[in-house]
């Protein structure tokens, strides 16, 4: 099934997909599989570089952000344009659970990140989103317009229901 959202971008030709390129809005995308994701988050364990790959969602969210912000967009139309393309990316579906702007905190939910059931089939009980922390992070650190943390604080790869993101200021 596509997503309303995807359906969106074809029929109004703001997706592209052709000579091995994927745009949307102009911007190159990527996809990969899950396999791949998986493999790369283990090399970079090993090397124990996983802020890496936080650091990697960061920019992803940024450059949203940043993209949308350019053509006019205020802070909700960047909103949903970051939450429908994380969803669209294949990240899960995140749910915005709780926002203090004056405090600069948040909370997120996602109840069915692939990464996360994948390694909890595995037998791995880890904390595993770091590029989707990294992505929630780089969100809210423009949407703050304050630096923030963003940590996993529930991984269904750890057993839980779902994965929770924990939003706090970032500490000089």
């Amino acid at each position: 099934m596509i997503s309303s959202f995807f359906k969106k971008l074809l029929l109004s030709r703001k997706i592209e997909i052709e000579d091995g390129e994927f745009k949307v809005f102009d911007k190159n995308f990527f996809l990969g599989s899950l396999r791949s994701f998986v493999f790369l988050r283990e090399e970079m364990k090993k090397k124990d570089a996983l802020d890496t790959l936080y650091k990697f969602g960061e920019e992803i969210s940024k450059e949203i952000y940043d993209y949308i912000k350019k053509f006019g967009g205020g802070k909700e139309e960047i909103f949903r344009f970051w939450l429908n393309m994380v969803n669209l990316a294949g990240f899960g579906a995140v749910e915005i659970v709780e926002v203090k702007d004056d405090e600069y905190f948040a909370i997120v939910n996602c109840d069915n990140s692939p990464i996360a059931k994948h390694y909890s089939k595995i037998g791995k009980k880890d904390d595993v989103d770091e590029i989707l922390a990294g992505m929630i992070g780089g969100f809210f650190s423009k949407w703050f317009g304050k630096p923030v943390n963003c940590e996993e604080v529930a991984c269904i790869a750890k057993g839980n229901k779902y994965c929770q993101f924990k939003i706090t200021p970032k500490m000089k």
